[in-house]
C-alpha cells in the first residue's frame, strides 16, 4: 500500500477516534447535567415539603395550645370581671380587666391569622378556589386593597393533588404580598382558568410597576421562590411589568403529573 494511502487511513482512524471521544464527552456532560438537574429538583422538592410540614406543625401548636390558653384566660377574666366572686373592688380595676380582655381578643385574632398563614387548612377542607378567595379577602383587608377574584375553572381545580394546590396557593400568597408591599396599588385582580390539561393562575396589580427587562435588576427572593415552585411541578412562570402600568404574574401548571 502506498505511503500516502496509509497516511490517509491513519488520519481517518485518528479523526474517527477523536470524534468518538468528543461524542462520548458530550454525552457524559448531558447525562451529568440531567442528573444534576434531577437531584436539584428532588432536593428542592424535599426542602419545600419539609418547610410545609414544619409550618403545619407550628400552626397546629398555635391552634391547639396557644389559642386554647388564650381562650382559658378570656374565660377566667370574664368570670372575674362579672363581679360574682367580689374580687374587683373599684371601677379602675374593672376597666383594667376589661382592657386585658380586649387585648386577649386581639391576641387570639392575631394567632388565628398566623396559624392560617402558616398552614391554610382550608385547602384540605374546601379546595384551592375557596382558599384563594379567603386569601384575597385577608390580604385585601390587611393591606387596604380591593382584590377582585375571577374563576373560570369548570371543576378542573378539584383534580389537583394537594401538593399542586398548595404550590399554587403559595405562589398567589407571595404575589399578593409583593403587590401589597411594593406596588402601591389600591386594586388587584386574582384570576384562575383551566381546561382538561392545565390550570393557570394570574395575579395582576394596577400599581407603579417596573421595567422587568432591565438587565441590572436582580430578581427578588419572592420572584425566585415563585419561579422555583412552578418548576417543581413542570409549570411555567411568567412575569410582565412596566413602569406606570402595574405587574402581572402568570403561572401555568399541568393538572396532573
Amino acid at each position: 500500500m502506498p505511503t500516502a494511502e496509509r497516511l490517509f487511513w491513519i488520519y481517518l482512524a485518528v479523526a474517527l477516534a477523536v470524534g468518538v471521544i468528543l461524542a462520548a464527552l458530550v454525552a457524559a456532560m448531558v447525562i451529568y447535567q440531567r442528573q444534576y438537574l434531577r437531584l436539584h429538583r428532588d432536593y428542592s422538592k424535599k426542602l419545600l415539603t419539609a418547610q410545609e410540614e414544619e409550618r403545619a406543625w407550628v400552626a397546629r401548636e398555635v391552634h391547639d395550645d396557644a389559642l386554647q390558653r388564650v381562650a382559658m384566660l378570656q374565660h377566667e377574666l370574664h368570670g372575674w370581671s362579672s363581679g360574682d366572686n367580689g374580687m374587683i373592688s373599684s371601677e379602675r380595676e374593672s376597666q383594667r380587666v376589661s382592657a386585658l380582655r380586649h387585648e386577649l381578643e386581639d391576641l387570639g385574632v392575631m394567632l388565628r391569622r398566623v396559624a392560617h398563614r402558616l398552614h391554610p387548612a382550608i385547602i384540605d377542607q374546601a379546595g384551592l378556589l375557596p382558599a384563594l378567595t379567603q386569601l384575597s379577602l385577608d390580604v385585601g383587608r390587611a393591606a387596604g386593597m380591593e382584590i377582585e377574584t375571577h374563576f373560570a375553572d369548570n371543576g378542573h381545580a378539584s383534580q389537583l393533588s394537594r401538593e399542586r394546590a398548595l404550590i399554587l396557593y403559595r405562589i398567589a400568597q407571595e404575589a399578593l404580598r409583593n403587590a401589597s408591599k411594593h406596588s402601591g396599588a389600591k386594586r388587584a385582580r386574582l384570576s384562575v382558568k383551566s381546561n382538561e390539561l392545565e390550570i393557570e393562575i394570574a395575579i395582576q396589580d394596577f400599581g407603579k410597576g417596573f421595567n422587568a427587562g432591565e438587565t441590572n435588576r436582580a430578581p427578588g427572593l419572592g420572584l425566585i421562590s415563585m419561579a422555583e415552585r412552578a418548576r417543581l411541578v413542570d409549570g411555567r412562570f411568567e412575569l410582565w411589568s412596566k413602569v406606570g402600568e402595574g405587574t402581572t404574574i402568570r403561572v401555568t401548571v399541568p393538572l396532573k403529573g
